[in-house]
């Protein structure tokens, strides 16, 4: 059985960690929390001392999160653009080890958001496996380890399931590429969320814990004694991380498509965590809080 470590997303309380780190870092600490997932849009913009500071003074351990844009998709037609996401992964893992981060999440396959009116092709594939195939020595060097984001249809068109990301990690063959899970994602593609944290397996290194709605985890239909089942199955040990976005944040909860008011990320945060510790005691995944 596992201890449960659980963190927050930056972008539960700010849209960018540059405009106030510290209270992000905070009101994370202030809910019990271990970790904080911070958002990366621009390496180069980046409050670096600031976040360091933060997670030295509340003592919470730092993932990067990112996602690549329109203009930086490693799976382009355009080279120049391919070459561009490559270089913000390796800025990201340059970051990433600085702060002391040894894993960046979230959609580092292809670009998030961004649609072309079918599926995902042959030479799209072999593109992102490239580029995954170029920053992974860096990766390896660094020791930062990689997890690829399956999204459901609404997000994005190229790696939409567990099986995908399975597939994609395998293909580029680094220790250092992993998959990410995400049950608000899982619980729209999925057939049986259970079954394909159990397919990952091993190679599973983070975790988004989302209620179906994006409310408040424990609320609504995602089977959480049942996930909680799997992780205990593979043996996860990793962090479990929540992401929501309040209509407080407009920025956000337009880009994600929020349009009313679901809880607070507070809420989200303690009662959340209420009800999945009781989940994952019920389902002997949780033997003690540490």
């Amino acid at each position: 059985m596992n201890g449960i470590r659980l963190g927050a997303h930056s972008q539960m309380f700010v849209h960018d960690i540059a405009e106030d780190p510290g209270l992000v870092f905070d009101e994370v600490a202030r809910c019990g929390l271990h970790a904080v997932e911070v958002h990366v849009a621009d390496p180069g913009n980046f409050p670096e001392q600031e976040v360091l500071e933060a997670a030295d003074r509340t003592g919470l351990q730092v993932v990067l999160g990112t996602a690549l844009a329109a203009d930086a998709s490693t799976i382009s037609d355009d080279p120049e653009i391919r070459s561009r996401g490559i270089a913000h992964l390796e800025r990201c893992i340059r970051l990433a080890s600085r702060l002391g981060a040894s894993t960046i999440a979230g959609g580092i396959h292809s670009a998030n958001g961004v649609f072309a009116g079918r599926g995902r092709t042959t030479e799209e594939w072999e593109r992102s496996v490239q580029a995954l195939q170029q920053v992974a020595p860096l990766a390896e060097e660094y020791g930062i380890t990689l997890t690829l984001e399956p999204v459901s249809r609404y997000s994005g068109y190229f790696l939409n399931s567990a099986e995908d990301a399975v597939q994609l990690a395998d293909a580029v063959g680094s220790t250092h590429i992993a998959v990410q899970l995400d049950t608000f994602h899982m619980n729209i593609e999925e057939a049986d969320p259970a079954e394909a944290i159990r397919l990952v397996g091993e190679r599973l290194k983070h975790v988004h814990v989302v209620e179906g709605n994006r409310g408040v985890p424990g609320t609504g239909q995602v089977p959480w004694r049942s996930v909680f089942a799997a992780l205990r199955d593979i043996d996860y040990s990793g962090l479990l991380v929540y992401e929501h976005f309040p209509v407080t944040l407009p920025t956000m909860a337009t880009r994600t498509h929020t349009w009313r008011s679901l809880a607070s990320s507070q809420d989200v945060c303690v009662y959340g965590t209420e009800n999945l510790r009781r989940a994952a005691r019920e389902a002997g995944f949780l033997e003690e809080d540490k």
